[in-house]
């Protein structure tokens, strides 16, 4: 052991020789003796900084323990961390026998010793934790170790017009509270450090650090530029942490049920014009669950003043719900139109004319001569004149007559397609037919435009304008 304090020797009077606060202490004293000792009011003045050469050098660095969210909609995010300062202070310098404690435990002593100002300059608000106070170390060079624990709450930043697909940023500063730039230099150090030729550092994470609903995906170390220095020459250094929100929330929350009630909605195109009920039912029902659905999470998203991504979503949903609904509207109406009862109870009271119209349509398909002409003429006029007169009076033609003549049954089967081309119901130059095609139609029309609008929005605001701010940011 005398070997080993002959080489410590040298080491122990070079301190003396440096600092004359230099103490001597034997291995059976404790911590609390050597403090009170060298923290005596005739040696020792915490109103007083350490006696070094100006600006005093204090050594920051933080060590990120929990970040968390109220929602994931929310800009507040609280970031709880453990703050450590460094510097030295002759004045704390000693020599213990024992050199195998490199340190004085001095916690209990913390409100004695001169400490930095620390300021932290944030947005937002700033709540107390219990112990503030973590630890302090004092080595026998009298270097002071000190560590606190704080936690803010940030108000941050994000581009909103891309919500929910912006990446928040929130930064605070460290600035003293009384001393300037000339008296007091603050500086990252350890893990925090920021290299040289570089503009910025990292924060070290505690590797157990607790996430809730706040995702960091990057976080930097700075020194303040000028345009900060609003209480003028202040040393200052900047934290700045990036979150993002997490997508999936959206996605499962937002997202995938507004494609299943707009694309439900799409559903009446493939149901009959006349299924009144049933169309009814799911266009009204896909529009109220919608609303319920965007109201219900609307109401806890961030109040702006300016259009936000999901404001454009939730417009073209409703836009694509209320427009199949008006669809079908027109449709049935239409269909109502086409088919006038009016007009039909009109063809049924004139159908004399109508057969006359249906004989001449067959005399012009047949070419045969004029006296086969004029007989089937009047064989087909007497047979539907006795038609018409057995509706009149309710009592049909005889079957028998009508089987006499060939030539009749020719003309007849010829009248007959000819009754069925133009039994479609008609109004101008509408038919049923056409308006149904509109159904057919709506089908492929909406349903293409809204598959178009949903990739041109997940492509503009997730992989490009989202990941655009995250760059922009880093």
């Amino acid at each position: 052991m005398v070997p080993g304090l002959l080489l410590l020797l040298p080491l122990a009077v070079s301190s003396l020789s440096q600092y004359s606060y230099n103490r001597s202490f034997d291995s059976t004293q404790s911590d609390s003796e050597i403090l009170d000792h060298l923290l005596h009011t005739t040696r020792y003045d915490k109103r007083d900084g350490p006696p070094v050469a100006m600006p005093i050098p204090v050594k920051i660095g933080i060590t990120l323990l929990s970040l968390q969210s109220p929602d994931e909609s929310s800009l507040n995010y609280e970031v709880e961390f453990l703050l450590h300062q460094t510097w030295e202070d002759p004045r704390l310098a000693h020599v213990k026998e024992d050199m195998s404690v490199t340190h004085l435990h001095g916690i209990s002593h913390h409100s004695r010793i001169w400490k930095p100002d620390i300021f932290l300059i944030k947005h937002g608000t700033y709540q107390s934790v219990s112990p503030s106070e973590v630890s302090l170390n004092i080595f026998d060079n009298g270097t002071v170790f000190y560590t606190m624990r704080r936690h803010l709450v940030l108000n941050c930043e994000g581009d909103l017009h891309i919500f929910p697909f912006d990446s928040p940023m929130c930064d605070f500063n460290i600035e003293s509270v009384f001393h300037t730039a000339d008296k007091m230099r603050f500086l990252w150090s350890g893990y925090n450090e920021v290299p040289k030729g570089s503009v910025s550092g990292i924060i070290e994470s505690n590797p157990v650090l607790k996430y809730h609903n706040a995702y960091m995906i990057h976080n930097e170390t700075l020194y303040c530029d000028r345009s900060e220095e609003w209480r003028g020459e202040y040393s200052c250094l900047k934290v700045r942490l990036h979150f993002t929100r997490d997508k999936g929330f959206y996605y499962t929350t937002v997202f995938a049920p507004g494609l299943v009630l707009v694309m439900s909605s799409f559903f009446t195109f493939w149901i009959e014009y006349d299924a009144t009920p049933a169309r009814v039912m799911l266009g009204v029902t896909t529009m109220l669950n919608f609303f319920t659905t965007s109201n219900k999470f609307r109401s806890k998203l961030p109040v702006v003043s300016n259009l936000t991504a999901m404001n454009m979503w939730d417009f073209v949903c409703m836009f694509f719900i209320y427009a199949s609904f008006l669809e079908f509207i027109a449709v049935n109406y239409l269909a109502r139109w086409v088919q006038d009862p009016e007009q039909q109870k009109k063809k049924k009271e004139n159908a004399i004319l109508d057969s006359l119209r249906i004989m001449t349509v067959a005399l012009d398909v047949h070419s045969a001569s004029a006296k086969d002409a004029m007989h089937s003429l009047a064989v087909v006029g007497e047979s539907r004149i006795k038609e018409v007169s057995g509706r009149v009076h309710g009592t049909p033609g005889s079957p028998e007559d009508k089987n006499e003549d060939p030539k009749y049954q020719q003309v007849q089967e010829s009248s007959e397609a000819t009754v069925e081309e133009e039994a479609e119901p008609r109004n101008g130059r509408y038919t049923l037919k056409s308006v149904k095609k509109i159904d057919h139609y709506s089908r492929r029309i909406f349903s293409g435009a809204y598959i178009t609008f949903a990739l041109y929005f997940f492509i503009r605001y997730h992989a490009i304008e989202g990941d655009l701010s995250i760059d922009l940011m880093e």
